[in-house]
């Protein structure tokens, strides 16, 4: 019975279309990396003719492309420059060229990008030789030497950190592979989804404000990488847990692309001694929730993979919360699950404000999802669950005969193989994701009453006329504070404003 629970769990993780489903993830960030390129390359004519080839490409080619460390972390700071600048001279001379090569390699061999081309050997591990291994050269190269500066510059960046990557022994590259079968064993829909965000792992040693850090994952300087301790490589047990942490990480780091979970990232106090921004948290409560699974699946099905990766027990490992080999479970918060507690109550209760509606949605969804493992047997806990997944409250006022058309000057992206409008509003220079039922509000605001729109917006989705309303009221007010659309005064024109 219990086994049959952790598999439904594990692969219920990764079908909610929003938060699990990594296929769409990986898509919609795809599909974001497209619109940024289409407007960058309206002021830069030597990207334009890059992005038509860009457009032609299939999903696990455009994947690899936008996978890649060096692309990434360039398009990256060239769309922070058009948020921050507007668009003149947010593109680069770097991003063309790096673009340029990247799409001159997928073209010659599907699986491989600039950084992984710069590699002296060509070490892969997990499924289908897609997550290679860190191995550059010491030999001075232009990409060996952009790599370097990006991981000395762009890992962890202001966190008093720093990186040493060693270049992996072929029994080190044993460990990661023996570590990803094993995950595989354990939890195979979690392990196949984290694997669509994880290209490479680099064999490291990490040092952080406290000393020695077993593992890492580095932010957009060092995108869809992770760092693993060499001296971990021998457990297999607590390095799978390493790769799912960590990967999780980038998960979640691709789900924030298109979709924000803060609205104020100051600093939170934990209790556990550690003071670090509210969306940090939101990041640790989303792994230790399926690490939860994961410590479930190690006890209930890992017996069934003694014979061939030995036992946790078999293994000296320093004990830290993740660990399945070695837990200092007398201190107060040593253990995963109670820091799992203990955020998820903050995070439903005193710091819900500063989350937003699509945090809280995720923060409920994993605590509900996780239930009948009975982490935490709290009536308490379990009644805040299911307050947290209620429907949405009704507005506080009834729909009006108020105007809305959409807004002036709008770049638009309509993606429907993501299920996401994506748009650039030319005042505020942020790139604004919408999903399903917040595009169609959209697209009905050309003119209409907000009583015209609702009736057309619950007919389209077979809802009530309440229940659409308590949906369709904070998505009009959400898109008029973006910009997407605008009040509309008596007696003015209505015509359309914005880009294809």
């Amino acid at each position: 019975m219990q086994r049959d629970v952790i598999r439904q769990l594990d692969e219920r993780l990764q079908q909610h279309e929003q938060f699990g489903d990594s296929t769409k993830m990986v898509v919609r960030v795809i599909e974001r990396y497209k619109f940024a390129l289409e407007v960058l390359a309206r002021r830069d004519d030597g990207l334009r003719e890059l992005v038509s080839r860009v457009e032609g490409l299939d999903v696990e080619s455009a994947d690899v492309v936008f996978g890649d460390l060096l692309v990434r972390a360039e398009l990256e700071a060239a769309i922070s420059r058009l948020e921050t600048s507007g668009p003149v001279d947010a593109s680069s001379e770097l991003l063309r060229w790096l673009l340029g090569e990247a799409l001159a390699l997928v073209a010659r061999d599907r699986r491989m990008g600039v950084a992984r081309r710069a590699m002296g050997r060509d070490f892969v591990v997990g499924p289908a030789g897609r997550t290679w291994v860190w191995d550059l050269p010491d030999e001075p190269t232009r990409v060996g030497d952009m790599l370097r500066e990006s991981i000395r510059t762009g890992f962890m960046p202001g966190a008093e950190s720093s990186v040493e990557i060693i270049r992996p022994t072929p029994r080190m590259v044993e460990g990661l592979q023996r570590a990803c079968a094993l995950l595989y064993r354990l939890v195979p829909a979690m392990a196949d989804s984290i694997f669509r965000h994880l290209h490479c792992i680099a064999v490291a040693n990490i040092r952080g404000p406290r000393g020695r850090m077993l593992t890492g994952s580095g932010g957009d300087g060092t995108p869809c990488m992770i760092f693993i301790d060499p001296d971990e490589l021998e457990n297999p047990w607590d390095t799978a847990g390493h790769i799912l942490h960590e990967g999780i990480h980038l998960k979640l780091s691709d789900l924030i692309r298109t979709g924000a979970i803060v609205t104020d990232d100051g600093p939170v106090e934990l209790p556990w001694g550690r003071k670090t921004a509210l969306s940090n948290c939101v990041f640790a409560y989303h792994a230790y929730a399926h690490m939860q699974v994961f410590r479930a699946a190690v006890q209930h099905l890992g017996p069934a993979c003694h014979a061939e990766f030995g036992a946790p027990h078999d293994y000296d490992a320093p004990a830290h919360a993740m660990s399945v080999v070695n837990n200092d479970s007398k201190s107060p918060f040593s253990r995963a699950e109670a820091r799992l507690q203990h955020l998820y109550e903050q995070l439903s209760g005193a710091l819900a404000p500063r989350v937003t509606p699509y945090g809280r949605k995720l923060v409920a969804w994993l605590w509900d999802s996780i239930r009948p493992l009975d982490v935490i047997a709290d009536d308490r806990s379990a009644a805040r669950s299911e307050l947290g997944t209620e429907a949405p409250a009704a507005p506080g006022r009834a729909p009006s005969s108020a105007r809305y058309r959409q807004g002036q000057g709008l770049s638009l992206r309509r993606s429907p193989s993501s299920e996401v409008l994506f748009a650039l509003d030319p005042g505020s220079r942020k790139i604004v994701t919408l999903n399903l039922s917040a595009w169609l509000a959209f697209e009905l605001c050309d003119g209409k009453t907000e009583e015209e729109v609702l009736s057309v917006y619950a007919a389209s989705l077979g809802l009530g006329a309440e229940r659409a309303w308590a949906q369709l009221a904070p998505a009009l007010e959400g898109l008029a504070s973006s910009g997407m659309i605008e009040r509309v005064l008596e007696g003015a024109h209505v015509s359309g404003g914005v880009s294809p």
